[in-house]
């Protein structure tokens, strides 16, 4: 690796590193610019020209030129890909996508034939992946206190979903009825990319968590991940479905036999998959219920919405006290509520 292969790689990615740096090239921080004074006008971030890693001493982020890729956009694959064709990364042999870690032990072989629910190998990420977004997240306390308040999301409901940094976007796994990896969720938390969120090629969409793995007798099914995890944070058990189009009719029996409430966005995409979820739950779910957080509204206004308002107006309530608040529907306002009580007479002051 030289620093010619470092520098194209940089400049293939937009990020032009100064002709005149020897051993380390100084930057603006590319991983979290919003995170800096003056969208880090003077460069905090620098790139070591031998190995490509890069380091921001002002927020903390850091990683390998294959992490430089994923926060410049690129998918997994498209990073490996990348990778090579500028020298900082070998193929691997046809038995396995490239990967710029050392080699893996192979798993032994099965004697029995693999059962027909395993997740197709053309999912462009891994457990390895997973976990180690999942540490990257970790370690990022900046993010992470971002998350709390802006999305209402607690740490511990992050851990128990496994969810990760990637360097780009938030990701969120996945998981089958055995728990195996089936996918990847990359998600904008504050909306400087669109789409907000993108699947990891290979994903197969899924409820999330999936309903094997909670047993609680009470189901909130909430619209996305994002409120999903902000509902787990209140100490909600809530599954999210993947999109308001995602519903697929055969998830109605993973929830058969509980007491599900749906709480779907306020607007008409998600107020019709709410009755469609309901449609489906009817005759397999012990009951099912609607709550429309405001009628009235039809401007995507959602659950995290609602957690983050009770937040404000109740600084001095825990999150346990306001859960029963947090379900209420706004009731609809008559279009002459004004007028008629303008209309009334004033009590007089006793």
């Amino acid at each position: 690796m030289s620093a010619g292969q470092v520098r194209a790689l940089y400049a293939a990615l937009g990020i032009e590193l100064p002709a005149w740096s020897k051993a380390e090239a100084p930057v603006r921080c590319f991983a979290q610019p919003d995170a800096h004074n003056r969208a880090d006008h003077s460069p905090s971030c620098s790139v070591n020209l031998d190995s490509g890693a890069w380091n921001c001493h002002g927020c903390g982020a850091h990683g390998g030129a294959y992490d430089a890729a994923l926060v410049a956009g690129h998918t997994p694959r498209s990073a490996i890909s990348l990778l090579i064709r500028y020298g900082l990364a070998e193929p691997r042999t046809p038995s396995g996508p490239p990967r710029p870690t050392t080699a893996r032990i192979p798993p032994t072989k099965s004697p029995t034939p693999p059962p027909t629910n395993v997740v197709p190998s053309t999912l462009t990420a891994d457990e390895d992946d997973v976990q180690r977004w999942a540490e990257r997240l970790y370690y990022n306390s900046r993010l992470v206190r971002r998350l709390m308040l802006e999305r209402a999301w607690g740490s511990r409901a992050i851990r128990e979903l496994h969810v990760g940094f990637d360097g780009a976007r938030i990701t969120i796994p996945v998981r089958n009825t055995q728990g195996l990896l089936q996918g990847v969720l990359r998600y904008d938390p504050f909306g400087r990319r669109d789409p907000k969120m993108l699947a990891v090629p290979g994903t197969r969409l899924g409820l999330v968590p999936h309903p094997a793995f909670d047993q609680s007798e009470r189901i909130l099914v909430v619209e996305g991940p994002p409120d999903l995890i902000a509902a787990r944070s209140c100490g909600l058990a809530a599954i999210a479905v993947p999109g308001t189009s995602a519903w697929q009719p055969a998830w109605a029996q993973l929830l058969a036999g509980k007491q599900v409430t749906i709480v779907m966005d306020c607007d008409t995409p998600g107020r019709h998959a709410a009755h469609e979820i309901a449609t489906s739950l009817g005759h397999v779910a012990k009951t099912v219920e609607i709550v429309d957080l405001w009628p009235d509204r039809h401007d995507g206004y959602d659950l995290t919405d609602r957690i983050l308002e009770r937040r404000r107006s109740r600084p001095g309530l825990s999150v346990a006290g306001t859960i029963g608040s947090l379900l209420r529907s706004v009731p609809h306002r008559h279009p002459n509520t004004k007028r008629a009580r303008a209309a009334e007479p004033r009590r007089a002051s006793r």
